[in-house]
């Protein structure tokens, strides 16, 4: 592998571990804000927050009737369905159901991706890293805590959440092979603020801006719109571009462990036994998966 191939791929893992780790701490932050706001009115702000500053960063005016069709289904299965049908599973089933099944995403991803593209079919060995890191998930979930309630109705939109999330990888892919990740994130916040809006007439509740337009509330607001919007969105597409799909969409594997680590950390919530030995068998198993893909996949 030359220089500039191996910087291009040190710099797609840094992107998607940066992007995980502000995805794991925003389970915290968000919620603080659940208690003032719904599901769908946090959503739609951080749309709108997020356009916003992808807007200030990259104004570059692009459409096209053909590609704005793709760019809406994209952000009706990135942001749109994938955030309604994981809070609204919350709703109807456990918290822990829910992260579990959520964290099939890369495996879903790695299943439409080997059907659709023959060149990134996993390799038994990858098939092993990616089990291990998900058995690694499942125990950083229940951290000790082994019940676990099966409720059909929340456990299959969970499911759909993570389906929502694996075609959205589909999607992206493509697009990022034609445009740049600044011009992708923006036109999905668009889409997400245009497809949620309905949704927040429909539900019909007021918005209690008293209570978090105070130096909390902005902050939180920001650091979910800005951050782990925004920048994240740019982030995670541009490590799709650099680093491809199935090896970007590993890091998912990770989101659970930095809610964790993050709980322990900032909110003195308990580690098990349970917990830490899943911490391990997720960072095993994401790098067994990594070990041979240069040798199999090249820069893919």
């Amino acid at each position: 592998m030359s220089k500039t191939n191996q910087s291009k791929n040190i710099i797609g893992h840094l992107f998607a571990a940066f992007t995980v780790t502000a995805w794991g701490t925003s389970f915290l932050v968000s919620k603080n804000l659940l208690m003032y706001l719904t599901p769908t009115q946090l959503m739609w702000m951080r749309f709108v927050i997020a356009y916003i500053a992808l807007w200030i960063i990259h104004p570059v005016w692009y459409f096209q009737w053909r590609d704005e069709l793709r760019f809406l289904a994209m952000a009706m299965v990135s942001n749109t369905l994938y955030f309604y049908t994981e809070n609204t599973a919350l709703t109807l089933t456990q918290a822990t159901n829910v992260s579990i099944l959520v964290s099939t995403a890369p495996i879903l991803s790695a299943i439409l991706l080997s059907l659709s593209r023959k060149k990134e079919v996993l390799s038994p060995q990858q098939k092993i890293g990616y089990g291990v890191a998900f058995i690694g998930v499942v125990f950083v979930v229940l951290n000790g805590a082994l019940v676990l309630h099966l409720r059909p109705a929340g456990d299959l939109l969970a499911l759909a959440s993570a389906m929502s999330w694996a075609v959205y990888s589909l999607f992206a892919r493509n697009m990022l092979e034609r445009f740049d990740s600044f011009l992708v994130s923006r036109k999905l916040m668009l889409y997400g603020i245009i497809s949620a809006f309905p949704m927040l007439l429909a539900e019909g509740q007021k918005i209690h801006f008293s209570a978090i337009l105070n130096p909390a509330g902005i902050s939180s607001l920001f650091y979910l719109g800005i951050v782990c919007s925004a920048l994240c969105y740019v982030l995670w597409n541009s490590a799709i571009a650099r680093i491809g799909t199935l090896r970007t969409n590993l890091y998912i594997y990770a989101v659970p462990l930095v809610t964790m680590l993050a709980g322990v950390l900032l909110q003195q919530e308990k580690a098990t036994g349970m917990g830490l030995l899943g911490i391990v068998l997720v960072v095993g198993g994401m790098v067994l998966s990594n070990m041979e893909w240069k040798k199999l996949h090249g820069d893919l």
